[in-house]
């Protein structure tokens, strides 16, 4: 198993250019064929044109038109494919944001976005938008931090693991990155005192699991108390561990058309210092 279609999310944030230089060196290192994908973006707080109008003002002047900021995302993404050679398509949606997103997830082995930046309101077309992505697209989803370097490779990756199926669906979807690392560290982390049913050494099974398909593993049982201590738990082992990537479950439900996330998938989304990958 590898994969051999990836999807990556183009903007015009100031992370952009750092996440499609990733993406294209990953597609031609598989190889894969690597699709992009531009999505319409909003500034929060434009007014809309018809109520400026109506209200007798004039909608604020944009720096640059939808056209101009379209054609500079697309340029450099074609540019970096083709300096590279990767083969590649550019898809540019006319509609919802996140149902987009979401649609053309599924016709991907893997989706790669970059985390929202609430410094750079560009980083994200849509309300939820990576959460959206993670629980509604079927699909793994590779979501790269806005600050620090880039890992070149996945050598070092730490998989979160409780036995649950969020878990077990993003170990599967992680296959072809754990086969290529070099270590993957495979870490249960209970929640207080609630007993677990992962027997004497959590997380022994999936790195036998592992190990069968002959991936160097090693298990490292941790104790927390909450889900915010879970993740804090997760970052910290990552710095301690010089981890490249986290591999773990996406948690969360769709409530009234919003999407809902588990306390650790949340607060892993918000402080995240290595790229997640991220299953549901």
């Amino acid at each position: 198993m590898t994969y051999r279609t990836l999807l990556v999310h183009v903007d015009n944030s100031r992370q952009c250019h750092a996440r499609l230089e990733f993406a294209v060196d990953f597609a031609r290192r598989l190889p894969a064929h690597l699709t992009g994908i531009y999505l319409p973006f909003h500034p929060p707080g434009f007014p809309d044109v018809t109520r400026s109008a109506g209200a007798g003002l004039p909608p604020p002047p944009a720096p640059e038109s939808d056209t101009e900021r379209l054609a500079r995302a697309e340029q450099m993404f074609r540019d970096i494919c083709r300096r590279q050679a990767v083969s590649h398509e550019w898809l540019t949606p006319l509609y919802d944001e996140s149902s987009e997103m979401r649609t053309h997830a599924r016709y991907a082995d893997l989706v790669i976005v970059g985390q929202q930046d609430r410094n750079d309101a560009e980083t994200s077309p849509a309300v939820g938008f990576v959460e959206s992505t993670v629980l509604g697209g079927g699909r793994p989803v590779l979501i790269l931090p806005y600050a620090g370097k880039l890992p070149q490779a996945f050598n070092n990756v730490l998989l979160a693991w409780d036995g649950g199926r969020e878990a077990a669906r993003a170990a599967a979807d992680a296959m072809p990155l754990l086969t290529a690392a070099k270590t993957v560290h495979v870490m249960h982390v209970g929640r207080g005192n609630h007993p677990d049913d992962l027997g004497p050494i959590p997380g022994l099974d999936i790195g036998m699991f592992f190990a069968r398909h002959g991936i160097n593993v090693e298990v490292t049982p941790e104790r927390g108390t909450k889900d915010v201590s879970v993740a804090e738990t997760l970052l910290s082992r990552a710095a301690d561990m010089n981890i490249d990537l986290i591999v773990m479950g996406g948690y969360g439900h769709s409530r009234m058309q919003e999407w809902v996330l588990g306390g650790v998938t949340r607060t892993l989304l918000e402080t995240m210092t290595v790229p997640v990958l991220m299953s549901h």
